[in-house]
Protein backbone atom coordinates (compact mmCIF):
# COMPACT_ATOMS: atom_id res chain seq x y z
CA UNK A 1 0.00 0.00 0.00
CA UNK A 2 2.84 2.40 0.87
CA UNK A 3 4.52 1.54 -2.43
CA UNK A 4 1.35 2.42 -4.34
CA UNK A 5 1.05 5.76 -2.51
CA UNK A 6 4.69 6.53 -3.16
CA UNK A 7 4.22 5.74 -6.86
CA UNK A 8 1.14 8.00 -6.95
CA UNK A 9 3.11 10.82 -5.35
CA UNK A 10 5.89 10.46 -7.89
CA UNK A 11 3.42 10.47 -10.82
CA UNK A 12 1.65 13.54 -9.45
CA UNK A 13 4.89 15.41 -8.89
CA UNK A 14 6.34 14.57 -12.29
CA UNK A 15 3.16 15.10 -14.36
CA UNK A 16 2.91 18.59 -15.91
CA UNK A 17 -0.08 20.57 -14.67
CA UNK A 18 -1.96 22.92 -16.92
CA UNK A 19 -1.44 26.54 -15.94
CA UNK A 20 -4.69 28.38 -15.23
CA UNK A 21 -5.81 30.72 -17.98
CA UNK A 22 -4.70 34.32 -17.45
CA UNK A 23 -7.35 36.61 -15.97
CA UNK A 24 -9.21 38.49 -18.75
CA UNK A 25 -7.59 41.92 -18.75
CA UNK A 26 -7.35 44.89 -21.06
CA UNK A 27 -4.53 47.36 -21.69
CA UNK A 28 -5.73 50.98 -21.79
CA UNK A 29 -3.44 53.39 -23.60
CA UNK A 30 -3.87 57.01 -24.79
CA UNK A 31 -6.82 56.95 -27.18
CA UNK A 32 -7.50 53.24 -27.17
CA UNK A 33 -7.87 49.90 -25.41
CA UNK A 34 -6.84 46.39 -26.40
CA UNK A 35 -7.87 43.10 -24.82
CA UNK A 36 -4.98 40.96 -23.60
CA UNK A 37 -5.42 37.72 -25.53
CA UNK A 38 -1.83 37.04 -26.53
CA UNK A 39 1.52 38.85 -26.47
CA UNK A 40 1.21 42.62 -26.95
CA UNK A 41 4.21 44.76 -27.89
CA UNK A 42 4.45 48.49 -27.16
CA UNK A 43 6.69 51.01 -28.91
CA UNK A 44 7.09 53.76 -31.50
CA UNK A 45 7.43 51.40 -34.46
CA UNK A 46 4.21 50.91 -36.45
CA UNK A 47 4.54 47.12 -36.34
CA UNK A 48 3.76 47.12 -32.59
CA UNK A 49 0.25 46.26 -31.44
CA UNK A 50 0.26 49.48 -29.39
CA UNK A 51 1.95 52.37 -31.21
CA UNK A 52 2.95 55.41 -29.12
CA UNK A 53 4.08 58.52 -30.98
CA UNK A 54 6.41 59.83 -28.30
CA UNK A 55 10.06 60.84 -28.69
CA UNK A 56 10.86 59.24 -25.32
CA UNK A 57 9.53 55.84 -26.43
CA UNK A 58 11.89 53.34 -28.07
CA UNK A 59 10.95 51.60 -31.33
CA UNK A 60 10.30 48.36 -29.41
CA UNK A 61 9.94 49.50 -25.83
CA UNK A 62 8.23 46.77 -23.79
CA UNK A 63 6.05 43.70 -24.07
CA UNK A 64 3.15 42.11 -22.18
CA UNK A 65 2.98 38.33 -22.39
CA UNK A 66 1.07 35.53 -20.64
CA UNK A 67 3.23 33.64 -18.17
CA UNK A 68 2.12 30.86 -15.81
CA UNK A 69 -1.48 32.00 -15.53
CA UNK A 70 -0.54 35.66 -15.07
CA UNK A 71 0.68 38.53 -17.24
CA UNK A 72 4.32 39.50 -17.37
CA UNK A 73 5.55 43.01 -18.27
CA UNK A 74 9.03 42.91 -19.82
CA UNK A 75 11.21 45.86 -20.79
CA UNK A 76 12.97 45.40 -24.17
CA UNK A 77 16.19 47.23 -23.30
CA UNK A 78 14.47 50.58 -23.89
CA UNK A 79 16.46 53.83 -23.68
CA UNK A 80 14.29 55.53 -21.07
CA UNK A 81 12.99 52.48 -19.22
CA UNK A 82 9.63 50.97 -18.35
CA UNK A 83 8.02 51.96 -15.04
CA UNK A 84 5.42 49.92 -13.14
CA UNK A 85 3.57 51.79 -10.39
CA UNK A 86 6.41 54.32 -10.22
CA UNK A 87 9.31 51.82 -10.11
CA UNK A 88 11.61 51.04 -13.04
CA UNK A 89 11.52 47.35 -13.88
CA UNK A 90 13.24 44.86 -16.17
CA UNK A 91 10.31 42.45 -15.87
CA UNK A 92 7.47 42.02 -13.40
CA UNK A 93 4.06 40.44 -12.98
CA UNK A 94 1.11 42.77 -13.55
CA UNK A 95 -2.53 42.56 -12.55
CA UNK A 96 -5.70 44.63 -12.75
CA UNK A 97 -5.07 48.16 -11.49
CA UNK A 98 -1.40 48.28 -12.55
CA UNK A 99 -0.14 51.57 -14.01
CA UNK A 100 2.66 51.49 -16.57
CA UNK A 101 4.64 54.54 -17.70
CA UNK A 102 6.29 54.37 -21.11
CA UNK A 103 7.99 57.65 -22.08
CA UNK A 104 5.45 60.35 -21.19
CA UNK A 105 2.45 58.05 -21.73
CA UNK A 106 0.61 56.23 -18.96
CA UNK A 107 -0.95 52.83 -19.63
CA UNK A 108 -3.37 50.98 -17.32
CA UNK A 109 -4.22 47.33 -16.84
CA UNK A 110 -7.89 46.80 -16.05
CA UNK A 111 -10.33 43.94 -15.99
CA UNK A 112 -12.00 43.43 -19.35
CA UNK A 113 -15.29 45.29 -19.58
CA UNK A 114 -18.10 43.32 -21.18
CA UNK A 115 -18.98 44.35 -24.70
CA UNK A 116 -22.20 46.22 -25.31
CA UNK A 117 -25.05 43.77 -24.92
CA UNK A 118 -28.14 43.63 -27.07
CA UNK A 119 -30.91 45.91 -25.76
CA UNK A 120 -33.49 43.62 -27.42
CA UNK A 121 -32.78 40.29 -29.14
CA UNK A 122 -30.17 41.04 -31.82
CA UNK A 123 -30.38 44.86 -31.37
CA UNK A 124 -27.29 46.69 -30.11
CA UNK A 125 -27.79 50.38 -29.35
CA UNK A 126 -26.82 53.15 -26.96
CA UNK A 127 -28.18 56.25 -28.69
CA UNK A 128 -31.36 57.70 -27.12
CA UNK A 129 -32.76 58.34 -30.63
CA UNK A 130 -33.75 54.66 -30.79
CA UNK A 131 -35.34 54.51 -27.33
CA UNK A 132 -38.93 55.34 -28.40
CA UNK A 133 -38.67 52.92 -31.35
CA UNK A 134 -37.48 50.09 -29.09
CA UNK A 135 -40.22 50.81 -26.56
CA UNK A 136 -42.87 50.66 -29.29
CA UNK A 137 -41.32 47.45 -30.63
CA UNK A 138 -41.36 45.91 -27.14
CA UNK A 139 -45.02 46.85 -26.63
CA UNK A 140 -46.07 45.61 -30.08
CA UNK A 141 -44.32 42.23 -29.83
CA UNK A 142 -46.87 40.35 -27.66
CA UNK A 143 -49.86 41.48 -29.74
CA UNK A 144 -51.13 39.90 -32.94
CA UNK A 145 -51.25 43.21 -34.83
CA UNK A 146 -49.35 43.44 -38.13
CA UNK A 147 -46.27 45.67 -37.98
CA UNK A 148 -44.74 47.85 -40.69
CA UNK A 149 -41.08 48.82 -40.23
CA UNK A 150 -39.81 51.83 -42.17
CA UNK A 151 -36.17 52.77 -42.68
CA UNK A 152 -33.37 53.20 -45.17
CA UNK A 153 -31.52 50.18 -46.52
CA UNK A 154 -29.07 48.84 -43.97
CA UNK A 155 -30.74 50.27 -40.85
CA UNK A 156 -31.59 46.80 -39.48
CA UNK A 157 -35.23 46.30 -40.42
CA UNK A 158 -34.90 42.50 -40.54
CA UNK A 159 -33.07 42.54 -37.19
CA UNK A 160 -35.98 44.51 -35.70
CA UNK A 161 -38.46 42.06 -37.24
CA UNK A 162 -36.58 39.12 -35.71
CA UNK A 163 -36.62 40.88 -32.32
CA UNK A 164 -40.41 41.24 -32.62
CA UNK A 165 -40.66 37.53 -33.34
CA UNK A 166 -38.37 36.54 -30.44
CA UNK A 167 -40.32 38.69 -27.96
CA UNK A 168 -43.71 37.39 -29.12
CA UNK A 169 -45.68 34.27 -28.15
CA UNK A 170 -44.68 32.90 -31.57
CA UNK A 171 -40.96 32.72 -30.76
CA UNK A 172 -41.13 28.92 -30.78
CA UNK A 173 -42.46 28.98 -34.34
CA UNK A 174 -40.65 29.73 -37.61
CA UNK A 175 -39.44 33.16 -38.74
CA UNK A 176 -39.62 33.27 -42.54
CA UNK A 177 -38.13 36.28 -44.40
CA UNK A 178 -39.16 36.98 -48.00
CA UNK A 179 -37.86 39.83 -50.16
CA UNK A 180 -40.80 41.01 -52.26
CA UNK A 181 -38.48 42.81 -54.65
CA UNK A 182 -36.71 39.55 -55.51
CA UNK A 183 -39.81 37.47 -56.23
CA UNK A 184 -39.99 36.07 -59.76
CA UNK A 185 -43.08 37.59 -61.40
CA UNK A 186 -43.86 34.31 -63.16
CA UNK A 187 -43.75 32.27 -59.95
CA UNK A 188 -44.70 35.02 -57.49
CA UNK A 189 -47.99 33.47 -56.35
CA UNK A 190 -46.38 30.06 -55.86
CA UNK A 191 -43.51 31.55 -53.85
CA UNK A 192 -45.90 33.37 -51.56
CA UNK A 193 -48.77 30.87 -51.20
CA UNK A 194 -47.23 27.55 -52.30
CA UNK A 195 -48.16 25.13 -55.08
CA UNK A 196 -49.28 21.58 -55.65
CA UNK A 197 -47.30 18.96 -57.54
CA UNK A 198 -47.82 19.40 -61.29
CA UNK A 199 -49.45 22.83 -60.92
CA UNK A 200 -47.11 24.19 -63.61
CA UNK A 201 -44.14 23.11 -65.69
CA UNK A 202 -41.28 22.23 -63.34
CA UNK A 203 -43.48 21.70 -60.25
CA UNK A 204 -42.26 18.16 -59.66
CA UNK A 205 -43.17 18.33 -55.95
CA UNK A 206 -45.54 20.41 -53.86
CA UNK A 207 -44.21 23.36 -51.82
CA UNK A 208 -45.77 25.24 -48.88
CA UNK A 209 -44.73 28.72 -50.00
CA UNK A 210 -43.75 31.52 -47.60
CA UNK A 211 -47.13 31.54 -45.84
CA UNK A 212 -47.16 27.80 -45.35
CA UNK A 213 -43.57 27.76 -44.10
CA UNK A 214 -44.38 30.51 -41.57
CA UNK A 215 -47.52 28.80 -40.22
CA UNK A 216 -47.53 29.21 -36.42
CA UNK A 217 -44.81 31.87 -36.62
CA UNK A 218 -43.93 35.16 -38.30
CA UNK A 219 -43.71 36.02 -42.00
CA UNK A 220 -41.40 38.96 -42.73
CA UNK A 221 -42.21 40.62 -46.06
CA UNK A 222 -39.22 42.83 -46.83
CA UNK A 223 -39.57 45.62 -49.42
CA UNK A 224 -43.36 45.24 -49.41
CA UNK A 225 -43.67 48.30 -51.68
CA UNK A 226 -42.21 46.21 -54.53
CA UNK A 227 -44.88 43.51 -54.33
CA UNK A 228 -46.50 43.13 -57.79
CA UNK A 229 -49.99 44.68 -58.05
CA UNK A 230 -51.63 41.35 -58.88
CA UNK A 231 -50.26 39.77 -55.71
CA UNK A 232 -51.37 42.68 -53.54
CA UNK A 233 -55.01 41.69 -54.10
CA UNK A 234 -54.30 38.04 -53.22
CA UNK A 235 -52.27 39.04 -50.15
CA UNK A 236 -55.10 41.26 -48.90
CA UNK A 237 -57.57 38.41 -49.32
CA UNK A 238 -55.27 36.01 -47.44
CA UNK A 239 -54.84 38.45 -44.55
CA UNK A 240 -58.58 39.14 -44.30
CA UNK A 241 -59.67 35.49 -44.50
CA UNK A 242 -56.76 33.87 -42.64
CA UNK A 243 -56.35 31.33 -45.42
CA UNK A 244 -54.33 30.83 -48.61
CA UNK A 245 -54.95 28.86 -51.77
CA UNK A 246 -51.76 27.26 -53.16
CA UNK A 247 -51.44 27.21 -56.94
CA UNK A 248 -53.19 24.10 -58.23
CA UNK A 249 -54.92 23.33 -54.91
CA UNK A 250 -58.67 22.57 -55.05
CA UNK A 251 -59.52 24.67 -51.99
CA UNK A 252 -57.95 27.19 -49.59
CA UNK A 253 -56.03 26.21 -46.45
CA UNK A 254 -56.21 27.91 -43.06
CA UNK A 255 -53.00 29.54 -41.85
CA UNK A 256 -51.92 31.13 -38.57
CA UNK A 257 -49.28 33.72 -39.47
CA UNK A 258 -48.30 37.11 -38.10
CA UNK A 259 -47.15 39.41 -40.88
CA UNK A 260 -44.37 41.96 -40.38
CA UNK A 261 -43.54 44.19 -43.35
CA UNK A 262 -40.66 46.53 -44.12
CA UNK A 263 -39.81 49.07 -46.79
CA UNK A 264 -37.42 51.93 -47.45
CA UNK A 265 -40.01 53.64 -49.64
CA UNK A 266 -42.83 56.06 -48.81
CA UNK A 267 -45.95 53.89 -49.02
CA UNK A 268 -48.32 56.87 -49.18
CA UNK A 269 -46.41 58.18 -52.20
CA UNK A 270 -46.62 54.73 -53.79
CA UNK A 271 -50.40 54.80 -53.21
CA UNK A 272 -50.68 58.20 -54.93
CA UNK A 273 -48.64 56.83 -57.83
CA UNK A 274 -51.04 53.90 -58.14
CA UNK A 275 -48.33 51.35 -57.37
CA UNK A 276 -49.64 50.23 -53.96
CA UNK A 277 -53.18 49.47 -52.86
CA UNK A 278 -54.59 51.75 -50.18
CA UNK A 279 -56.76 49.01 -48.66
CA UNK A 280 -53.69 46.77 -48.26
CA UNK A 281 -51.80 49.67 -46.71
CA UNK A 282 -54.43 50.06 -43.99
CA UNK A 283 -54.59 46.29 -43.45
CA UNK A 284 -50.83 46.13 -42.84
CA UNK A 285 -50.37 49.26 -40.74
CA UNK A 286 -51.46 47.92 -37.34
CA UNK A 287 -48.25 49.32 -35.81
CA UNK A 288 -45.81 51.49 -37.77
CA UNK A 289 -42.30 52.20 -36.52
CA UNK A 290 -39.33 53.80 -38.24
CA UNK A 291 -35.66 53.03 -37.68
CA UNK A 292 -33.57 56.21 -37.96
CA UNK A 293 -30.43 56.03 -40.13
CA UNK A 294 -27.06 55.62 -38.44
CA UNK A 295 -26.11 59.27 -39.06
CA UNK A 296 -29.14 60.28 -36.95
CA UNK A 297 -27.89 58.25 -33.97
CA UNK A 298 -24.14 58.97 -33.78
CA UNK A 299 -23.73 57.53 -30.28
CA UNK A 300 -24.29 54.06 -31.76
CA UNK A 301 -21.39 54.28 -34.23
CA UNK A 302 -18.47 53.35 -31.96
CA UNK A 303 -20.35 50.75 -29.84
CA UNK A 304 -21.55 49.03 -33.01
CA UNK A 305 -18.08 49.21 -34.58
CA UNK A 306 -16.59 47.56 -31.47
CA UNK A 307 -19.40 44.98 -31.53
CA UNK A 308 -18.36 43.96 -35.07
CA UNK A 309 -14.65 43.95 -34.14
CA UNK A 310 -12.85 40.69 -33.21
CA UNK A 311 -12.05 40.52 -29.45
CA UNK A 312 -8.28 40.93 -29.98
CA UNK A 313 -8.58 44.14 -32.03
CA UNK A 314 -9.18 47.79 -31.11
CA UNK A 315 -9.34 51.18 -32.82
CA UNK A 316 -6.64 53.84 -32.67
CA UNK A 317 -7.79 57.42 -31.92
CA UNK A 318 -7.55 58.45 -35.60
CA UNK A 319 -9.72 55.48 -36.61
CA UNK A 320 -12.37 56.40 -34.01
CA UNK A 321 -12.41 59.97 -35.32
CA UNK A 322 -12.76 58.72 -38.91
CA UNK A 323 -15.66 56.44 -37.97
CA UNK A 324 -17.49 59.31 -36.27
CA UNK A 325 -16.87 61.70 -39.18
CA UNK A 326 -18.21 59.39 -41.91
CA UNK A 327 -21.89 59.98 -42.86
CA UNK A 328 -22.69 56.26 -43.34
CA UNK A 329 -25.01 56.30 -46.37
CA UNK A 330 -25.17 52.49 -46.14
CA UNK A 331 -26.01 52.61 -42.42
CA UNK A 332 -25.23 49.66 -40.11
CA UNK A 333 -24.67 47.29 -43.04
CA UNK A 334 -21.92 49.57 -44.37
CA UNK A 335 -20.37 49.95 -40.89
CA UNK A 336 -20.18 46.18 -40.44
CA UNK A 337 -18.53 45.81 -43.86
CA UNK A 338 -15.98 48.57 -43.17
CA UNK A 339 -15.02 47.12 -39.77
CA UNK A 340 -14.79 43.53 -41.00
CA UNK A 341 -12.69 44.55 -44.00
CA UNK A 342 -10.36 46.62 -41.82
CA UNK A 343 -9.95 43.68 -39.42
CA UNK A 344 -9.03 41.45 -42.36
CA UNK A 345 -6.56 43.83 -44.01
CA UNK A 346 -4.91 45.36 -40.93
CA UNK A 347 -1.84 43.46 -39.74
CA UNK A 348 -1.71 45.32 -36.41
CA UNK A 349 -4.10 44.63 -33.56
CA UNK A 350 -4.81 48.34 -33.24
CA UNK A 351 -6.63 49.49 -36.39
CA UNK A 352 -5.58 52.87 -37.77
CA UNK A 353 -7.66 55.25 -39.91
CA UNK A 354 -5.84 54.34 -43.13
CA UNK A 355 -7.18 50.77 -42.85
CA UNK A 356 -10.81 51.97 -43.08
CA UNK A 357 -12.28 51.91 -46.61
CA UNK A 358 -15.33 54.19 -46.96
CA UNK A 359 -17.97 54.70 -49.64
CA UNK A 360 -17.72 58.33 -50.79
CA UNK A 361 -21.33 58.73 -51.98
CA UNK A 362 -23.14 61.30 -49.79
CA UNK A 363 -26.34 60.22 -48.01
CA UNK A 364 -29.63 61.91 -48.80
CA UNK A 365 -31.30 64.20 -46.27
CA UNK A 366 -33.45 62.44 -43.68
CA UNK A 367 -36.37 63.46 -41.49
CA UNK A 368 -38.85 61.22 -39.66
CA UNK A 369 -41.73 60.27 -41.94
CA UNK A 370 -45.33 61.12 -41.07
CA UNK A 371 -47.61 58.18 -41.79
CA UNK A 372 -50.87 59.69 -40.61
CA UNK A 373 -53.73 60.83 -42.86
CA UNK A 374 -53.47 64.44 -43.84
CA UNK A 375 -49.69 64.40 -44.15
CA UNK A 376 -48.34 66.89 -46.63
CA UNK A 377 -47.67 65.30 -50.01
CA UNK A 378 -44.03 65.31 -51.09
CA UNK A 379 -43.08 67.68 -53.87
CA UNK A 380 -42.46 64.85 -56.34
CA UNK A 381 -46.11 63.70 -56.07
CA UNK A 382 -47.51 67.06 -57.21
CA UNK A 383 -47.96 68.26 -60.81
CA UNK A 384 -47.03 71.75 -61.97
CA UNK A 385 -49.97 72.99 -64.12
CA UNK A 386 -48.38 76.20 -65.37
CA UNK A 387 -47.15 75.89 -68.98
CA UNK A 388 -48.82 72.53 -69.74
CA UNK A 389 -51.37 72.04 -72.52
CA UNK A 390 -54.78 70.46 -71.97
CA UNK A 391 -53.60 67.42 -73.98
CA UNK A 392 -50.55 67.01 -71.70
CA UNK A 393 -52.66 67.26 -68.54
CA UNK A 394 -55.12 64.70 -69.92
CA UNK A 395 -52.22 62.32 -70.67
CA UNK A 396 -50.84 62.77 -67.14
CA UNK A 397 -54.27 62.04 -65.63
CA UNK A 398 -54.73 58.90 -67.74
CA UNK A 399 -51.24 57.56 -67.01
CA UNK A 400 -51.68 58.14 -63.25
CA UNK A 401 -55.12 56.45 -63.21
CA UNK A 402 -53.74 53.56 -65.29
CA UNK A 403 -50.94 52.98 -62.78
CA UNK A 404 -53.22 53.49 -59.78
CA UNK A 405 -55.75 50.88 -60.87
CA UNK A 406 -53.31 48.38 -62.36
CA UNK A 407 -54.87 48.62 -65.84
CA UNK A 408 -58.48 48.07 -64.68
CA UNK A 409 -60.30 50.04 -67.42
CA UNK A 410 -63.67 50.07 -65.67
CA UNK A 411 -62.11 51.66 -62.56
CA UNK A 412 -60.15 54.14 -64.71
CA UNK A 413 -63.30 55.16 -66.61
CA UNK A 414 -65.18 55.68 -63.34
CA UNK A 415 -62.38 57.80 -61.84
CA UNK A 416 -61.94 59.99 -64.91
CA UNK A 417 -65.71 60.26 -65.59
CA UNK A 418 -65.52 59.19 -69.24
CA UNK A 419 -67.12 56.38 -71.20
CA UNK A 420 -65.15 53.15 -71.63
CA UNK A 421 -65.16 53.61 -75.44
CA UNK A 422 -63.68 57.11 -75.03
CA UNK A 423 -61.01 55.73 -72.70
CA UNK A 424 -60.05 53.04 -75.24
CA UNK A 425 -59.65 55.67 -77.99
CA UNK A 426 -57.46 57.80 -75.75
CA UNK A 427 -55.35 54.78 -74.74
CA UNK A 428 -54.89 53.93 -78.43
CA UNK A 429 -53.86 57.53 -79.19
CA UNK A 430 -51.31 57.41 -76.37
CA UNK A 431 -50.20 53.86 -77.34
CA UNK A 432 -51.03 52.67 -73.81
CA UNK A 433 -53.58 50.02 -74.70
CA UNK A 434 -52.12 46.60 -73.94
Amino acid sequence: MEAILALADRVTADSPREAPAPQPLALHFPGGVIGLQSTVSVGADTTNQVVLEDRYVSRFHCRLLPHGGRWLLKDLASTNGTFLDGARIAEADVDAGARIRVGSAELRIEETAPRLQATLPGLVTRDPALAPVLELLRRAAPSSLPVTILGESGTGKEVAARALHELSDRSGGPFVPLNCGAISRELAEAELFGHEKGAFTGAITSAPGAFGAADGGTLFLDEIADLPSRLQVTLLRALEAGEVKPVGAPKPRCIDVRVVCATHQDLRLRIREGAFREDLFYRLRGVTLELPPLRARPRDILPLAEHFLPPDRSFAPDARAALLAHPWPGNVRELRHVVQLASLLSEAQVIRAYALRFDDSPPRAWAPRVCEPGATAPAESTVELRGRTLYELEELAIRAALARHGGNRRAISAELGIARSSLLRKLDALRLRG
